[in-house]
């Protein structure tokens, strides 16, 4: 048996997903991972569904962690999704009414097309303010996240102040729904629902012209306890929620865009120990030690609910 239930059922009709063959490898591997029957697995079996329908990771070259997660992701999403059949995308306008009342209208109508163990855990919504400098028209649109793909700068910054600088409000030029000018607007974007499991992603990519550059910056964030809440948080704009998360694991890259080495580190949930993984080799590490290993390179987060 794959493991999978009534309350995760597979979707192998689902023509966004993969007919179920991703999810139900990766549950054949978690099973087997936790069975405590082998000193060791390779996942080759799941890493062959996945490049059967993303032949980027058929082979072992270097591939982006960032584009894995989200492909994984979004096929556990769509091949678990509870929802048989779609009903229509629903159009409406929040902008008018509550900040509460539009963000549960945008999250019901989004649950209404997607509704699985992906959406339950990871899942989150943005507020969006589109202020118009000219009537003062305020325009509010509520939308989902997977994650937090946050920019870094040239000098040492903690995790926060990277979510916060993402978070920054910004001068657009906007065509206004209201007085139909075209002029300036302020955007303004903030975390309104909190999701249980939070995957930030620091952006380590920088542009110039035709030319690309990794941006190896220290990030320090917390391996202890981050709490999350509109008093205390300028990236939060929901007064009513609030989430105390403890980091899980990261992944690192060592080395340069055209190649290198992931390697990560991970907390075991049930005995709170830490360990590196490196390829085949695995050794227990210490909490203190995560950020000074090939810290300066740290990809992406992901901190679940204390």
């Amino acid at each position: 048996s794959s493991g999978i239930n009534a309350e995760w059922p597979l979707r192998p009709g689902n023509k966004l997903g993969t007919k179920g063959l991703v999810a139900e490898e990766y549950a054949f591997l978690v099973k087997a991972m936790w069975s405590d029957t082998y000193r060791h697995l390779a996942p080759k079996d799941w890493k062959d569904a996945i490049g059967h329908f993303r032949p980027q990771f058929l082979d072992y070259s270097q591939k982006d962690s960032q584009e894995f997660t989200s492909f994984m992701l979004d096929a556990l999403h769509e091949d678990l999704n509870r929802v048989k059949t779609r009903p229509p995308p629903e159009e409406f306008d929040v902008s008018n009414v509550p900040y509460k009342d539009g963000a549960l209208k945008s999250w019901e109508s989004y649950r209404a097309r997607n509704d699985s163990i992906i959406v339950d855990l990871f899942q989150g919504q943005y507020r969006s303010i589109t202020s118009c400098t000219t009537c003062g028209f305020e325009s509010v649109t509520f939308d989902t996240f997977m994650y937090l793909t946050v920019p870094v700068g040239s000098s040492r910054t903690t995790l926060d102040t990277c979510i916060k600088n993402f978070c920054q409000s910004e001068r657009i030029e906007w065509r206004c729904s209201k007085c139909k000018k075209m002029g300036k607007a302020i955007k303004e974007l903030t975390v309104w629902r909190l999701p249980v499991l939070l995957v930030v992603i620091i952006k380590r990519f920088s542009y110039t012209g035709m030319w690309r550059d990794k941006i190896s910056t220290l990030v320090d964030f917390p391996v202890g306890e981050f709490p999350v809440a509109k008093a205390t948080t300028s990236w939060m704009s929901n007064p009513e929620e609030g989430r105390k998360y403890r980091l899980y694991g990261v992944t690192n890259h060592t080395g340069t865009l055209d190649g290198g080495h992931y390697v990560a580190a991970a907390r075991n949930p049930l005995t709170g120990d830490w360990f590196n993984y490196d390829d085949h080799v695995i050794r227990p590490m210490r909490a203190d030690q995560i950020k000074k290993e090939k810290s300066t390179d740290c990809d992406s987060a992901l901190i679940p609910l204390l």
